[in-house]
């Protein structure tokens, strides 16, 4: 008996409604699982690791802003975590009861003395002098003042510092504790910073952390977002960002997330080292950001950049034809012309008098500078963004490339990272170990950098006078 085409539905008729309600993967979280971006700039305390070889600067920070006095200096290269470090110990400490100050450089600017005296007060708008301000910061009870980016600071801000430092018959008193990525030893170029490390108390170095520590670093941020290593990358791409990342924390976050994102891109059900090489590609999505082709996205640029190459490529095809047009209408016209009369040979000159004085040719002056071409913010933005991305993950050729791009266009930042990665003790220090310094075109490029305006180029230029320009290390 032949049933009601509405009484049961079929196999087909079943699978309909769950096949409409399984979706694709939004981003890389619901690829791989993830409660949250694991290797992102978290402020919360839980994502804090503090290792082994971290552990005694911890500890002398801790103690110094509960128990002591004066300045203490928490030195360490570019991406070893000295910022992270600094918030986890004023999150301990603030813990303990000790009331904590905060002076951090926010995004893209630069912390001046009004940011400074608001940050000391808890005030938007400060309104109190200097005088009245160190008073009320130094009176009772004992505060922790934590000062990010501390070789940063303008001169009046190091000024009020100081006088925070000075001795008081106060009570209470400060312990202040800064970050700084140079040597703020006594000898350096600048005065002000000179004059404010010889009243530090100690200056804590934060090293690099191991291979095991790095491996260790990557399992933990994984199992606090709900992943492990054994899921979600393979061993021999485990190892690759280890070694790639030269004991940085910073340097394993980028390529971490990097890797993320190219394995969503790609499909990639687990990171592998074919993964890893996709990261050099140029698109890059942060987790929870609008798709390719959703408002707001950064996808705008390729469009842009190929309608550019397709309008420099229509303007060579039009000069071109318009230039081989002219030289044919004029190859014509010269063989339709009788030939030009072939000159007389000029009488020899004769040989100039043994006492006579030559005087140099004058040259005339160069003619208007041509003007510096300038570029979008987002377009600047994103050539920085990833020029330290690659140097981050040691391809310096790729990010000189983008450095020198914006750098042409004004960037005097970019300009100061261009010059970094001709300077040895930068090459040194950073991802790009083993790549051969010039001191020469590193000075080029801080002189540069100081004549649009970077303040820190100058200290990096006179670092350097000390270098021969035919120095290779």
């Amino acid at each position: 008996m032949r049933r009601s085409s509405g009484l049961m539905p079929d196999a087909a008729e079943r699978a309909a409604p769950v096949a409409a309600q399984s979706t694709a993967p939004a981003n890389y979280l619901d690829l791989y699982g993830l409660s949250k971006p694991p290797f992102g700039d978290s402020s919360e305390a839980a994502s804090y690791i503090l290792f082994a070889s971290h552990r005694r600067p911890f500890e002398l920070l801790t103690d110094h802003m509960v128990n002591g006095n004066g300045l203490v200096i928490l030195s360490g290269e570019s991406g070893a975590g000295k910022s992270r470090m600094l918030q986890a110990a004023g999150n301990a400490v603030a813990e303990s009861g000790v009331p904590t100050i905060r002076v951090s450089r926010p995004p893209g600017g630069r912390v001046d003395l009004t940011r400074l005296v608001a940050a000391l007060l808890g005030q938007s708008d400060p309104s109190l002098p200097a005088a009245d301000t160190i008073q009320t910061v130094l009176r009772p009870p004992h505060k922790a003042v934590l000062i990010d980016d501390l070789d940063l600071l303008p001169t009046d801000c190091l000024q009020l510092i100081a006088r925070l430092l000075r001795p008081s018959a106060e009570p209470g008193g400060v312990a202040i504790v800064g970050t700084a990525t140079m040597d703020l030893s006594p000898g350096i170029a600048r005065p002000d910073l000179a004059e404010l490390s010889r009243t530090a108390r100690a200056s804590v170095r934060l090293p690099r952390i191991g291979p095991v520590e790095a491996r260790q670093y990557i399992e933990r941020s994984l199992w606090i977002a709900g992943g492990t290593t054994r899921r979600l990358i393979t061993p021999d791409a485990l190892k690759l960002v280890v070694a790639r990342s030269h004991g940085l924390p910073d340097a394993i976050n980028r390529q971490m997330e990097a890797a993320f994102t190219a394995g969503f891109a790609r499909g990639d059900a687990v990171i592998t080292v074919k993964t890893l090489a996709a990261t050099a590609e140029p698109a890059r999505q942060r987790p929870g950001a609008p798709a390719p082709g959703q408002p707001g996205s950064a996808s705008w640029l390729i469009p842009a950049l190929a309608a550019c190459v397709l309008a420099i490529g229509i303007a060579a095809f039009l000069y071109k034809g318009l230039h081989h047009s002219a030289e044919a209408d004029h190859g014509a016209a010269a063989r339709a012309a009788p030939p030009p009369p072939v000159p007389a040979p000029a009488p020899a000159l004769p040989p100039p008098p043994a006492n006579a004085v030559f005087q140099p040719e004058v040259q005339q002056p160069p003619g208007p500078a041509k003007p510096v071409e300038t570029l979008a913010p987002d377009l600047m933005a994103a050539l920085m963004k990833r020029g330290e991305q690659s140097l981050g993950l040691g391809d310096i050729a790729a990010a000189r490339l983008l450095f020198r791009r914006a750098a042409e266009a004004g960037n005097a930042r970019a300009a100061v990272a261009m010059g970094k990665t001709y300077d040895p003790d930068a090459l040194a220090a950073g991802p790009a170990q083993g790549e051969a310094p010039d001191p020469a075109l590193a000075a080029e490029w801080y002189a540069r950098a100081a004549a649009l305006g970077d303040p820190q180029a100058p200290e990096l230029l006179e670092r350097l006078k000390g270098r021969s320009p035919d120095t290779r290390q």
